[in-house]
């Protein structure tokens, strides 16, 4: 799930893959080309449908809850979610499709490529199309991002009150971390890779960040267990590397809990990757309709300000942050020094190298 592991590697996805049947499209999946229609179309064949089933966007992740409830009160569509990794999402569309019931998923950027090679994923081209930079798109329309994230900290400086912003700060500090599953984990993946670049490596190159993590497991600053809301309430995580967007909201959900912690959140300075998240609508969607009208609403101007809302930075550059949500953002002045990742395949191999040599070489050793 999100709330957990937040997204599972294409390692896990290829072992699930090849866990699935062969089977047939389904005969109740009605062959369209979304890219032929109009928006007025669209709408129509959407309000008939009456439904639109979701994978991978719950309620508390990035203000998904604003933006559901606004599309279906608008369109007067039903919703439901189930929350999942973006293996197990894209495993669903496949395992599902002969009797599918999911229309829309949102999966990291790494699993793009992985939808089109499985053949699980319709292609559409929202009406803001050229609005969005061409690496955060499929030339097709297989995928299209809608928001990014750049790594950042998490601090509980009630435990660790010197500053961290830095991977360099957190090796010079005693403070323990806490990464999460980095075997199946993307977003932790996507930790250690930033851990690489501060270091000198990159996605051609994670050494340095398997042998900064193999001396903190070895000194015992390396927290095996994953990280909670309710592990943070009672104050048994101390740092946490994670998206700038979940640093910031579980740092209000900390807040409500504990209003007298300090929580400190900065993006990191050294090592400042920032990918995003895709949305993929589902080839065998039962309510394709419905999943376009979505896509169109998340990448509308309003759509991109309910991801800011949930503190992610919208993929389109021209939509104009209300000043209350700017307010509520990590300053941009810290995102001088941000190194986007742009290259999906070289993203994709980097994390299997992490998931495969975390588990090799880090997990031995941590205390």
């Amino acid at each position: 799930m999100k709330s957990i592991l937040v997204k599972t590697s294409a390692v896990c996805l290829a072992a699930a893959v090849l866990m699935t049947g062969c089977g047939s499209k389904t005969a109740s999946a009605e062959a369209v080309d979304l890219r032929t229609l109009s928006l007025d179309e669209i709408e129509a064949k959407a309000k008939e449908e009456g439904k639109i089933s979701s994978v991978g966007m719950p309620e508390g992740w990035a203000n998904w809850e604003t933006s559901w409830k606004t599309f279906t009160e608008t369109y007067g569509l039903e919703h439901d979610d189930t929350d999942l990794s973006s293996a197990e999402e894209l495993s669903m569309f496949e395992t599902e499709k002969d009797s599918p019931t999911k229309d829309i998923g949102d999966v990291g950027q790494a699993f793009g490529q992985t939808a089109i090679d499985m053949d699980v994923v319709q292609p559409y081209k929202v009406s803001t199309w050229d609005s969005i930079p061409d690496w955060a798109k499929d030339p097709d329309g297989n995928w299209t991002l809608s928001y990014v994230g750049t790594m950042s900290s998490m601090v509980n400086q009630d435990k660790v009150p010197e500053t961290i912003d830095s991977w360099e700060a957190l090796k010079n500090s005693s403070a323990k971390v806490t990464l999460g599953d980095v075997v199946r984990g993307a977003a932790s993946q996507m930790a250690v890779l930033s851990c690489a670049y501060a270091f000198g490596g990159g996605v051609d190159n994670v050494d340095p960040a398997i042998e900064f993590f193999k001396e903190l497991a070895q000194s015992g600053r390396l927290d095996a267990a994953a990280y909670s809301q309710e592990r943070m309430n009672r104050g048994e995580v101390e740092v946490y590397p994670v998206w700038d967007f979940l640093s910031l909201q579980y740092r209000e959900r900390t807040l409500e809990n504990n209003p007298n912690m300090t929580i400190g959140s900065h993006v990191m300075q050294d090592g400042a990757i920032q990918s995003g998240y895709c949305l993929v609508i589902n080839k065998y969607a039962p309510h394709p309709h419905a999943a376009a009208l979505m896509v169109e609403y998340l990448l509308s101007d309003q759509g991109q300000i309910d991801r800011a809302r949930g503190y992610a930075r919208p993929i389109r550059s021209d939509v104009e942050l209300p000043d209350d949500v700017k307010s509520s953002l990590i300053p941009d002045a810290e995102y001088a020094d941000t190194i986007p990742l742009t290259d999906n395949e070289a993203i994709a191999k980097a994390c299997a190298e992490i998931a495969e040599r975390w588990e090799e070489e880090v997990v031995p050793l941590i205390q």
